[in-house]
Order: structure tokens, then sequence, then C-alpha cells
């Protein structure tokens, strides 16, 4: 055993499934473990000592647990050790700015972050320090506010070093002070946070007020920012984007060190009935999560199922729609990479186009059969005034600049120019056929056809999508899908909803107008062209092309 052996222990018994973990917390520890190999950085005991001694001094003050110190439960300390043990080489500062936590109710991480901020408002080395808790309602705000206030009661009885007040502690020692906000970010000029938290951020109704808190850190040598978070229902939420983005880094897709994330949560093969997997969504089972609480609240969601989504999404951490997800992002993050069209040169391709509306996102899938995989790569396009006034601007710019969407002049769709980007491809991969939805897409079919190019109109009928639906999503789950790396596909597939009808043909569809789909539906078109055009036997072993 190394000297850091033990701020080693729970990440490794993660990965050697000593500990039961989902796939989101198994990549957490490996990024964990791998940072005690880089040469620019170095692992400060101390600094990580510090900070659980720190809250071992603190007391609970509830139930059987009353009086008890605070003692770190192992996936707490991992998140402790994560945070503040990893420092610059060069600078000794911390290297994590920003913490993503996302855990099912009951399991602590408000207690946790409580004492968090104690430490900074103590302990920290901060003179000055500003600690800030926003919550979307000051109710919620102040749930953890009088857990730092009940915190402090028995460490200054006498109010001796504490001032507190109804929405303010002052620790006059350091000219420092803790206070609860509104999320209203208007209101939030003139803070100098020192750390800050965002309590239960799937509530948030946009990023200004993370972004306010977090760009008052400006002059703050240490700053950290916590965002603590149960599910939610919004697939489209600031919360739900920074959550992909941190799935993202856990799985190597982007790479940004000031960034910490665990998400616990139930994987998609698990059976939320098994009471095994529990402990992946709720790391304090048996502490302060209680297996016969969750039994009953399982088997009443087993009764009325319209207690299901609710459970499964506050109790198992899953998010969800009022619909079940179609297919987890954890298969749809694993299969995508990058490729290049030049290994595919002798190979025939299928497009498929979804032209939406035409002052909005328009998708073009590229679909290449190969003897063992599936390979797609999908084009964005949407006009340019949809980057001002579209209620998913602050994305589409995101993607624009990140060079995943482009973005075309005026403020209607320039269909000239996704002809030109598919005539492009035409000239790098021998383009067989391309479906195309016809509403709304006359003149651009025309056009594409003087252009030489060979196109079939795909019916929207639930009948026509249901096998390549159905077919996609059996190709991704067996690994026999590569996308090409997009974010924007993530944001499509996390916003498909499947219907269903009584014969159980299914196609997808959304829930609300900014859940956009088009990536999806433009793959199923290609797919589903694919299908009905070559002899398809479900073995990706051979094709007939017919040529």
């Amino acid at each position: 055993m190394d000297d850091y052996s033990k701020y080693k222990k729970y990440a490794q018994a993660v990965i050697n499934g000593e500990i039961i973990a989902c796939d989101y917390v198994i990549k957490a520890c490996e990024r964990y473990l791998d940072y005690f190999n880089r040469n620019d950085i170095y692992f400060d005991a101390k600094a990580a000592d510090k900070v659980v001694n720190f809250i071992s001094k603190l007391k609970h003050f509830t139930g059987s647990h009353n009086g008890k110190p605070f003692v770190l439960a192992d996936w707490q300390e991992f998140i402790v050790y994560s945070i503040y043990g990893f420092h610059y080489k060069e600078t000794k500062t911390r290297m994590v700015k920003n913490a993503y936590i996302e855990v099912a109710r009951k399991n602590g991480k408000t207690a946790l972050v409580a004492a968090l901020c104690l430490y900074h408002l103590i302990a920290d080395g901060e003179n000055n320090a500003q600690v800030i808790l926003s919550a979307t309602s000051a109710k919620q705000a102040k749930i953890c506010f009088d857990m730092c206030s009940n915190f402090l009661k028995p460490l200054d009885p006498k109010n001796k070093y504490f001032k507190r007040f109804r929405d303010s502690i002052k620790f006059d020692a350091t000219t420092s002070s803790l206070h609860i906000v509104a999320a209203d970010a208007s209101r939030l000029d003139g803070y100098n946070a020192s750390m800050f938290v965002c309590d239960e951020l799937h509530e948030f109704k946009d990023g200004s007020v993370f972004n306010v808190l977090q760009s008052s850190q400006g002059m703050r040598d240490e700053p950290l920012g916590i965002c603590i978070t149960t599910a939610g229902f919004n697939l489209s939420s600031f919360c739900y984007e920074m959550r992909s983005t941190m799935i993202e880094l856990l799985y190597g897709k982007k790479e940004d060190d000031s960034q910490f994330a665990v998400i616990f949560t139930l994987d998609k093969e698990d059976d939320y009935d098994n009471e095994e997997v529990w402990c992946k969504s709720s790391p304090n089972l048996g502490i302060t999560v209680k297996k016969d609480y969750l039994k009953q609240q399982a088997q009443q969601a087993k009764n009325n199922p319209t207690l299901l989504t609710s459970y499964l999404t506050k109790l198992q951490n899953v998010w969800l729609s009022s619909s079940e997800e179609w297919i987890g992002a954890n298969y749809i993050m694993q299969s995508q990479s990058k490729f290049d069209y030049s290994d595919f040169k002798d190979n025939y391709c299928y497009l498929g186009v979804d032209l939406g509306a035409t002052s909005d996102l328009t998708a073009v899938s590229v679909m290449i059969p190969s003897n063992e995989k599936y390979f797609f790569r999908n084009y964005y396009f949407v006009p340019n005034e949809q980057l001002q006034v579209n209620t998913n601007r602050d994305l589409y710019r995101q993607w624009q600049q990140q060079g995943h969407l482009f973005v075309t002049p005026g403020n209607v769709t320039d269909y000239d120019y996704i002809l030109n980007k598919v005539l492009e491809i035409n000239s790098q991969l021998q383009i067989y056929q391309i479906g195309y939805d016809q509403w709304n897409a006359t003149q651009w079919a025309i056009s594409a056809t003087e252009a030489g190019l060979n196109l079939i109109p795909y019916s929207m009928s639930i009948g026509s999508l249901n096998r390549p639906t159905k077919e996609l999503a059996r190709l991704i789950l067996s690994g026999k899908v590569v996308m090409y790396d997009n974010p924007i596909d993530r944001f499509c597939f996390q916003n498909v909803v499947i219907k269903r009808d009584f014969n159980d043909n299914e196609r997808p569809t959304k829930e609300a107008y900014n859940n956009k789909i088009d990536g999806v539906m433009s793959m199923i078109m290609a797919l589903g062209i694919y299908i009905t055009t070559n002899h398809f036997d479900n073995s990706i072993t051979s094709f007939s092309f017919g040529v």
C-alpha cells in the first residue's frame, strides 16, 4: 500500500466491485484515481484531513443521531477528498472550483454541504469569507441555513463567536459571513462569494443565478461552488444541461479539471424493485435511508403506477420526463466517438433529412453500414435569428461555438445551405438513397433531385417508423452503433418519449416544443430506408445493395 491508500480505498472498492455503484460513480472513481498519476498536481492529505476533522467536530441534532459527532460515510469522504485534496504544484491552490453532487433524497447531502459551508466560513483560511446559500425559494435555502445554525449551537452555546440572524451568520474573528439568497440573479450584484451553494439545482429555472455567483468569485484565490440536487423532470433545464456536461467529463468526452462530479443513480438495466441495487442511488442506505422505507415506497409505486415516476425520480434519483427514458444516456455516451469518411470510400451510405420547421432546428443524418457496425454522423442547422429568440438559444450558441451547429443567415432555414452540405457529403461518400419527410420539403426535394440525388419520401406514420425505431434502440443497446461525437445527439436522445399504439407499434415523440428530437428522427429515416430497400436480417453480417 502507498501513502495514499486511505484516500484511495473507496474508489478502489467501487472499481473492484466491493462496493456496488452505478456506472457514473465508477467513472468518477476512475477519474479520481487517475489524478494521482499526474505530474502537475499533488494530493494534499493534510488539506483533505483538515476538512474531515473539522466536520467531525460538529454534532448531529436530529432523531437517533442527536448529539453524535458528524462522522462522514465513505462516499462522503470520497467527495471531500476529491474537492479538497488535489492542488496544483505551481500555485498550491485547489484544482477543483466547482462540484456537482446528485443523489437520491434522505442521503444527507444537505447536511454535508451545510458542514462544508461552515468550514468555509470558519476554517478555510479566507479572510472576509462570504458564503452564499441559494435556492429557488427562501424556504428551501433555509433548510441548509438552519442546519448550519444548529451545527453551531454546541460549538458556541453563548453566541460568543458567532452572531446568528434570520438569514445570515456573522463570524467577526475573520470578518466573514454566511447568507441565504433567493434565486433572483438581478438582486445578486455586489456579492464577492468565496463559496456558494445552489441547493436542489433541478428547480432553478435557468443558469443566471449560478453564473452570477460564479462570476462574483473572480478575486478569490480559492473559490468553490457546489451544486447539489436530486433528479428532476425537466430534461431541458439548466440542471440537466450541467448534468450532461458532467457526464461528458466523466466519460472523457470533455476535459476540465476544475469540475468535480458524482452522480448516484440506478443504471438503465437495473430493476427498481431489486433491493440489491438501491445502494447505487442511496449510498447512505442503512444509515439515513432506511431500507424498510424504500420497500414501502416501492410497493406503493407498484400498486399505484401513477406514483412510479415520482418514486424513481426522488428516491432512486432517475431523471424522467412524465414518461420513461427511451435509451439511457450512458448507452448514447458509450456509442459516441470520432471516425473519418476516408475509411468508408467503398461503402454506400444512406441519409435521413428532417427539415422541420422553417425557423428552427434541422437535422441531416449520414448512416454507413459496415460489416460489424452502423456508423452515424449527424449535421444540425438553425437560422441565425434563433440564437436570439429561441428558448434553446443558450444551447444553440454554445453548440455553434463548439462547431457542432451550422448557423445559416436570416430568420428562416436556408435549404440551399443544407443541400450544399449534402452535396459535399456526396463528394466524400457514395450516397445510395436519401429518406426525407415530405412535410415542408417540396422545393428542397425538387432541388436535390435536380442535383442528381436519389430521394425517397419517408412517411412519418407510426407504422412506417415502428421498425426502424425499435431497431435503432436494439442496435444502440447491443453496441452496434457508432455515432460521431456530438452533444446535440445526446440532447435529442434525452428528449425522446416513445408513443405506442394498441398494436405495440412505436414512434419517437416529444413532450414540449423546445425538446428537440430532430437528430433521432433523421437517424431513424436513414435506417428506415436502408431496411426497406435492402435485405435486412438483423444480423449485420451481410448486405445486398441491389446494384
